[in-house]
């Protein structure tokens, strides 16, 4: 049987049109993606978890079919500082688009991978609504070795500027996701890569959410709903330690190991990821 797939399009409080989509129906799950997707990406995730469920997606700004207007340039170009406020604008548009949603879907799970889960941390702080939370694996940069360099969402962006989106996603992936000069080379003659570079100004989005991100236990202490932490078997020893730090201070959470997978499972292994996820909000 077919899934229909019912767009949704939402204005965050700037006036950006953000567009997301629906599928399925039952309860709520609202899909928050991290660095270097759109919303179609989860498509292979989707399948394991469509079964009695209301699936909700949506592009982060500047993303897929989500703008970037009222202003003609992506916002951390518009002047000096400003790419500092991509945190709050980015939380916005998440608490907008959540609270557009059907009251009948209400309240919703939340699955936020990486620099998403960071985001799905920083709405349900300011007061967004949730039943339970799946965070897969957010990146806490007080305990990142090797530490990612202060001035690479400038350097991301200024190539952007200077019209050469290729040195752009070469700097994402040597100095914010740490891949070898052979693995940025064989990932250059990809399919992907080259549908990237649309978007890869907000490269510099991500690695500035994750590297303003300090967690304060006082804040998430408030947070009493059941979250699910993931991590993966493969994934760098600094991350799972950022994980483990999450759930120390989360009161009702829980960290499960995916063996044989890292930081992206959604694409390597969705069957796997789909099955911890449907058995924690059965």
């Amino acid at each position: 049987m077919e899934i229909l797939i019912r767009p949704i399009h939402v204005r965050a409080p700037d006036g950006v049109e953000i567009v997301g989509a629906a599928s399925g129906e039952g309860p709520g799950l609202l899909f928050v993606y991290g660095a270097m997707m759109e919303q179609t990406g989860w498509s292979r995730l989707a399948a394991p978890l469509q079964a009695g469920r209301t699936l909700y997606t949506y592009d982060r700004r500047g993303r897929g079919e989500s703008g970037e207007l009222p202003h003609p340039q992506p916002l951390s170009l518009r002047g000096e500082g400003s790419l500092e406020s991509i945190v709050q604008v980015e939380v916005d548009d998440l608490k907008a688009f959540s609270s557009a949603l059907p009251s009948f879907s209400q309240p919703l799970d939340v699955f936020g991978h990486s620099s998403g889960a960071l985001l799905v941390l920083h709405a349900m702080v300011q007061g967004m609504p949730a039943r339970r939370l799946v965070l897969y694996e957010p990146v806490l940069p007080a305990v990142r070795e090797p530490r990612v360099p202060g001035d690479l969402p400038a350097r991301i962006l200024a190539h952007v500027a200077a019209g050469d989106r290729d040195a752009a996603m070469e700097a994402f992936m040597r100095d914010g996701m740490w891949l070898s000069e052979a693995d940025i080379e064989r990932a250059r003659g990809s399919e992907r890569w080259r549908d990237q570079l649309r978007y890869v100004h907000t490269a510099a989005y991500d690695v500035q959410i994750a590297r303003a991100y300090e967690l304060e236990p006082e804040r998430l202490a408030r947070l009493t709903i059941p979250v699910l932490l993931l991590v993966g078997s493969e994934s760098p020893a600094w991350m799972k330690l950022g994980v483990q730090r999450f759930a120390e201070a989360l009161p009702d959470a829980r960290v499960e190991l995916l063996e044989g997978q890292g930081h992206n499972a959604q694409f390597t292994a969705p069957a796997v990821l789909g099955e911890k996820i449907r058995a924690f909000l059965k």
